[in-house]
């Protein structure tokens, strides 16, 4: 009796394994929101529209237009997990989106933008993940804990990048093999990089206000892609205003709900 039992738990444990492997696709799909949906695939479904249709140059190699697509789809897909406040939006990064981007800013002469990705970046995002690893939200295990910050102390963070990213652009315009190469739009890439590192760091640390830099990559990035005819990283940089704009939101609501919650608890323990 005791061994059919037994068999019969083991048999309910499988059974149980096979289907949570099973619906793995549609627990992804409730993962997300309905406006989430449709944001993710209407982004993606222009990057792979335009990169088909619409080339920035009829003549570019077929490798790097397919890199481009990979990059509008990694972006987007990690920008969105991070407005979810998830982790693994550095895994995905790394994967589908920084090195890919970092071929197609040194296919377009952004080598300040490219050398940031490889020296800043990537290193900033396994750091990041075991980071936001150790502190999970007690209620849902999903989600990871952000705060606000201060923000004149942005603001100083902001200035002491401006003048490291200037003082980088006139560097390398000094040298001439790479100087050679440099877009002639090097200052809008050293301003791209200045909200990028300060993004990257208010990032590491989960604070709310890493969404105001990111805006502003978006922006100088939508005009570099503008004056060079990238319009297919356009659309990226549009995704990226649209979820910044929505994962500050997200994030502000979340502060609050739990700085509600902390106040409670300690108003129930001084009585």
């Amino acid at each position: 009796m005791e061994e059919t039992k037994q068999q019969q738990i083991e048999s309910i444990v499988q059974t149980a394994e096979k289907n949570h492997k099973k619906n793995w696709l549609k627990r992804l799909w409730n993962y997300y929101t309905t406006y989430e949906k449709i944001w993710l695939f209407s982004i993606c479904t222009l990057g792979i529209l335009f990169g088909i249709f619409f080339p920035a140059d009829a003549d570019e190699m077929i490798w790097l237009r397919v890199v481009e697509i990979i990059a509008v789809v990694g972006g987007c897909s990690c920008e969105l997990l991070l407005s979810k406040q998830s982790k693994w939006a550095f895994i995905v990064s790394f994967i589908l989106y920084d090195t890919t981007q970092t071929i197609v800013y040194f296919a377009n002469g952004l080598y300040i933008s490219a050398l940031f990705e490889i020296i800043f970046w990537i290193p900033m995002l396994f750091i990041s993940f075991f980071t936001w690893d150790k502190h999970k939200d007690k209620e849902k295990q999903v989600l990871t804990q952000v705060k606000q910050f201060n923000y004149k102390k942005e603001l100083a963070i902001f200035i002491t990048m401006l003048a490291i990213s200037i003082g980088v652009g006139i560097l390398f315009t000094s040298i001439d093999f790479i100087a050679n190469g440099l877009s002639e739009w090097w200052y809008l890439d050293a301003l791209a990089n200045t909200f990028s590192v300060c993004n990257g760091i208010f990032l590491l640390f989960r604070y709310k206000e890493q969404w105001i830099p990111w805006i502003g990559v978006a922006l100088v990035e939508g005009v570099l892609w503008i004056l060079s005819g990238q319009f297919i990283m356009l659309i990226l940089s549009v995704g990226y205003l649209m979820n910044s704009t929505y994962g500050f939101i997200k994030w502000h609501f979340y502060i609050k709900k739990h700085k509600g919650a902390e106040q409670k608890q300690m108003q129930t323990k001084t009585f």
